[in-house]
């Protein structure tokens, strides 16, 4: 069955389709080589390739030049390769005033694929490279950048680079993505207004990383900014603090305030009917159901022929991860985006003070040609829970009414909450 795949394929990692076959998860990039963005090899209806090259000539008007002056969203960033020695720095575009909405996902929701990717191509990024171990150290790159990730408005940025800002692709379904990017030469900053809560935090070098993140997200902070501060190594005791690559951070937030929002919500009455909640955005479509249960909970994806993480398939892909009774230990196989929805889904029930099962099925439709971040999954989660649900009476009506709002076949999601539902017995059943 391998042997039959193309040539152009890397057959490294394979996943079980509807039809059978199997089909790898990942390709080679040779794919991209043959067609150049000309025969939409990859079955999208626009090539995100060109597409955000078209964008980035739009922006490189200003902004492909060997120095820059703007106000920084405040956004700040740390690579991963070369790990344990990175990239860290500023990112800003080529515009004074406030520039928030550059770096700010929680205010997205409403905007289009093409206007993130216009917003996010327009941010050029300077960095140095350093090994993780810099914020024990006093640099002074270092000291800026942290004061950045602490400004609560745009602060006036100048960088010089050592040579003009080039675009490299780094397509990831975590982390958002930016414009061009080169090694600074130096870095001046304006006047900042950091917010003196945040750093309270930041200063307090007994006080340990969890509880940080923790004490910032209960002041109102939103999670996007703690991500950043914790990527910078602003958190956490003075001998332990280091660089954490953006991505991870992102994921480590999650996973912190996941976890410290269960820790309330086990102790909440479970739910007493079965409630469904749907919404769509960015080319997605979310169902939830809740059921009366002790916390377990899953999060499932369909990915269809044309999004980026199907592009050669030309089945549906279904794949999830769960957890009952407690969070999970080993990282869950699709990824961020399981951390982000399980934070949005904890934050609900504390809202409402219940506990429930909670599976989550999300569909990705091929107008999803461009990955942006798992901060779309939480956002959109987020505002899901928002809305008003149905209600049902048993657990056969509930689910026959979410399978009715998907597009993808019952067959295809194997739900280990559905299983578990369906086999177990409760004593009333034989009474």
């Amino acid at each position: 069955m391998v042997s039959n795949l193309p040539d152009f394929l890397d057959g490294s990692t394979y996943r079980l389709v509807e039809s059978g076959f199997v089909k790898p998860k990942l390709y080679s990039e040779s794919i991209c080589l043959r067609c150049r963005g000309r025969l939409l090899l990859c079955g999208k209806p626009v090539c995100p390739v060109t597409l955000e090259f078209k964008v980035l000539m739009e922006a490189y008007r200003d902004i492909y030049r060997d120095d820059i002056q703007g106000a920084s969203p405040p956004s700040v960033f740390v690579g991963r390769f070369g790990y344990p020695k990175v990239s860290i720095g500023v990112m800003t575009p080529p515009e004074t005033g406030d520039t928030s909405i550059y770096d700010y996902p929680e205010r997205w929701l409403e905007l289009g694929l093409e206007d993130i990717l216009r917003l996010r191509s327009r941010l050029v990024y300077g960095s140095k490279r350093y090994m993780v171990d810099l914020p024990r150290k006093e640099d002074r790159y270092y000291i800026d950048v942290l004061d950045i990730s602490l400004s609560r408005v745009s602060p006036e940025v100048e960088m010089a680079f050592e040579r003009r800002p080039i675009k490299t692709l780094e397509i990831d379904e975590d982390i958002i993505p930016f414009g061009p990017r080169a090694p600074v030469k130096s870095l001046r900053l304006g006047t900042l207004k950091i917010d003196y809560k945040v750093e309270r935090i930041v200063s307090d070098y007994d006080l340990k990383a969890v509880d940080s993140v923790i004490t910032l997200y209960e002041s109102g902070i939103e999670i996007s900014r703690i991500s950043k501060i914790f990527s910078v190594g602003g958190f956490g005791l003075k001998r332990n603090r280091r660089l954490v690559p953006t991505r991870w951070s992102i994921t480590a937030v999650d996973d912190v305030i996941g976890r410290y929002l269960y820790n309330q919500v086990r102790n909440y009455p479970e739910i007493d009917r079965f409630l469904v909640y749907e919404y769509t955005a960015l080319e997605n479509r979310y169902v939830a159901l809740l059921i009366p249960s002790r916390w377990m909970y899953e999060f499932m994806e369909a990915w269809y022929p044309g999004t980026f993480w199907n592009r050669l398939g030309s089945n549906v892909v279904v794949e999830g991860s769960h957890e009952f009774g407690r969070p999970r230990s080993e990282y869950a196989d699709i990824g961020g985006c399981y951390y982000a929805s399980r934070l949005a889904t904890l934050e609900f029930l504390r809202r409402i003070r219940r506990q429930a099962g909670v599976l989550i099925m999300r569909e990705a439709y091929p107008g999803y040609y461009f990955p942006v971040g798992v901060w779309s999954v939480r956002e959109t989660v987020r505002r899901m829970f928002r809305g008003k649900p149905l209600e049902f009476n048993d657990f056969r009506s509930a689910v026959d009414y979410i399978f009715s709002r998907l597009k993808t076949p019952r067959r295809m999601w194997n739900s280990k909450i559905i299983d578990y539902m369906v086999r177990q017995k409760k004593l009333t059943d034989y009474m």
